[in-house]
């Protein structure tokens, strides 16, 4: 008898959602039901869905309007599950064999609300593959797995760099009960605010090295995926709406530690992630980006940059103290892994990027008094 009801979402994916499905239903008789949520698509996917609608667990639900968003049909889908235990997959990915069988005994065993495990980001066409979020689930790259339930994260606030949704399997009872959902419409980084809610109502939360979703990269694809599309502005600006949300999320439930380790996530992963892509970007795309992170950023408790590593509060401290776009060249070497200070002599990667340090008028808080550090020599 079935378990669990595993929600899948689509749009104009009729290549891959055959696979998908494929592999949700090969977990076995625990999968109760595959629900195919199809977001108004045009290009014949539920035509390719057709011949799986034999299976009797399959329940394909279509939406009459398009969403703009991921959010939306998994919510659609979470309101039509039956069975006690939820798990969400895209229509590009995969579960890998065992997913099911690795996550459910031990959410019974345990009596968790949430079962977190490994997903391998997979390099598509070569195969390559990477652990998302090592430091939570490779042991091998020094990850500290809970031998037993972690009640509230605030003892582990590195669970907070996991944003995805799709690696966990879900207590619905426990979603029901605290209203948990994704936001609706064209809202992009869904996945952060839904894990921040989860993260806020205190979940007993297990947490697995098992491999339990395969995020399938296609970076050679005609139409990349959103976390593929960084050269649009409007791109950065989503990522940080969802941030902000996730802020906003921990501090309304009154996590205001977990919310200032939330800031200090983003200043250590996500702003990293762009800045070293700067150098690939026009002037004006440099531009918008400084500003609305500059922006961000003054909105921090001087705590949350605290929390951050010493190379992030030096970046964070240095967009915030010019009010255009400056030391772009030293920034971005300060993203390198490990860290580099190149020195003043080098020239720019770009006409327009500046080198210099510090910036000018650049007043460096003491880190005694403001958590931030002073800058390197």
């Amino acid at each position: 008898m079935g378990h669990v009801s595993i929600v899948v979402i689509v749009y104009n994916d009729a290549s891959r959602i055959v696979s998908a499905v494929e592999s949700a239903l090969a977990q076995g008789s625990e999968v109760g039901e595959v629900i195919v949520v199809d977001d108004c698509s045009t290009d014949g996917t539920l035509d390719a869905l057709a011949p799986l609608a034999a299976d009797p667990r399959v329940r394909i639900l279509p939406r009459a309007t398009n969403s703009g968003g991921c959010g939306t049909p998994r919510n659609d889908g979470m309101a039509a599950a039956a069975f006690p235990y939820v798990m969400f997959l895209d229509s590009d990915d995969i579960l890998p064999p065992g997913a099911i069988g690795a996550l459910l005994p031990i959410a019974e065993q345990r009596r968790a609300d949430v079962v977190a495990g490994q997903c391998l980001r997979v390099e598509l066409p070569d195969g390559a593959t990477t652990v998302w979020a090592p430091l939570i689930y490779d042991r091998s790259a020094g990850a500290d797995l809970p031998g037993s339930v972690i009640q509230g994260i605030e003892d582990r606030p590195r669970m907070l760099w996991d944003t995805l949704s799709v690696n966990k399997l879900y207590r619905r009872a426990f979603l029901e009960k605290h209203a948990i959902t994704f936001p609706d419409g064209a809202f992009h980084y869904e996945d952060f605010v839904f894990t921040a809610r989860v993260y806020a109502a205190d979940p007993r939360l297990a947490v697995t090295d098992e491999v339990v979703y395969l995020w399938q990269v296609r970076r050679q694809a005609a139409k990349l995926s959103i976390s593929l599309s960084r050269g649009a502005i409007r791109n950065w600006q989503s990522r940080v709406t969802a941030h902000r949300g996730v802020v906003e999320v921990l501090r309304n439930a009154g996590r205001e530690e977990l919310a200032l380790h939330a800031q200090a996530k983003f200043c250590d992963y996500d702003l990293p992630l762009y800045l070293r892509e700067l150098p690939q970007r026009d002037r004006e795309y440099v531009a918008d980006w400084w500003r609305i992170t500059r922006d961000y950023l003054a909105g921090f408790d001087s705590e949350g940059i605290a929390c951050a590593a010493v190379v992030s509060r030096w970046i964070a401290g240095a967009i915030l103290a010019a009010p255009e776009p400056a030391e772009l060249g030293r920034l971005v070497e300060l993203t390198a892994r490990p860290p580099r200070l190149i020195p003043r002599t080098t020239r720019p990667r770009r006409p327009w990027v500046s080198v210099c340090w510090p910036p000018p008028n650049c007043r460096w808080p003491s880190t005694a008094g403001s958590g931030r550090a002073a800058a390197p020599g």
